[in-house]
C-alpha cells in the first residue's frame, strides 16, 4: 500500500522513504479532497485514508512492525505473551525499581540511556531473525523489545508513579 517491499527482510523499511509516500498517498485518498464527491466515494476514500494511516502507524514503530511480520506469517503473539528470559527479567524489574527509586532527572537518563542501549540491539536482532525468517525466535524478540519500551515509556513519564497500570 505504501511501496515497502516484503522481501528480502520485510523488517527492513526506509522510514522518512514510507512518510514521503504517505504523504503522497493521503494527497490524494484524504476524505477533505473528496466532499464535493456522491458520498459512496467519500466513504471509500475514508477508509482508504484510514487504512493508509494504519500502514503508518504499523510500519514506522519497530515493536508494530515486528508485531505485524509475526502476523502476516502465522506467529501472532498474544497480550499475555511472557519473558523467559529470567536474566533480562531480573534487569527490567532492577530498571522498574531504579525509575521508582529514581530522586533525579540524571538517575532517569541514565537508566533510560541503558535502556536504549538494550532496544537498539534488540532491534538489530529482530532485524536479522527476519531475514533468516526465523518467526519464533523473532517473537521471543518483539516480546523482549515490548518489555524494555514499557521501561523507556515509563522513564519518559517520570516523575509519574512508575508502578501506575
Amino acid at each position: 500500500m505504501l511501496g515497502t517491499p516484503y522481501e528480502p527482510n520485510p523488517f527492513v523499511v526506509d522510514v522518512p522513504q514510507l512518510k514521503k509516500q504517505f504523504r503522497a498517498v493521503q494527497a490524494i485518498v484524504h476524505p477533505d479532497r473528496w466532499v464535493s464527491r456522491p458520498p459512496e466515494q467519500q466513504a471509500i476514500a475514508a477508509a482508504m485514508s484510514s487504512r493508509i494511516n494504519e500502514a503508518l502507524h504499523r510500519l514506522s514503530n519497530p515493536l508494530r512492525r515486528a508485531e505485524y511480520i509475526l502476523a502476516r506469517e502465522g506467529h501472532g503473539g498474544e497480550e499475555t505473551d511472557k519473558l523467559d528470559d529470567m536474566e533480562l527479567l531480573m534487569e527490567i524489574m532492577e530498571a522498574r525499581e531504579g525509575l521508582a527509586n529514581a530522586s533525579s532527572p540524571e538517575e532517569v537518563a541514565e537508566i533510560r540511556a541503558e535502556n536504549d542501549v538494550k532496544i537498539q540491539e534488540t532491534i538489530q536482532e529482530i532485524e536479522q531473525l527476519a531475514a533468516a525468517k526465523d518467526w519464533p525466535a523473532l517473537r521471543t524478540a518483539a516480546v523482549k523489545l515490548k518489555y524494555l519500551q514499557g521501561i523507556d515509556t515509563a522513564a519518559a513519564a517520570w516523575p509519574a508513579n512508575v508502578n501506575d497500570h
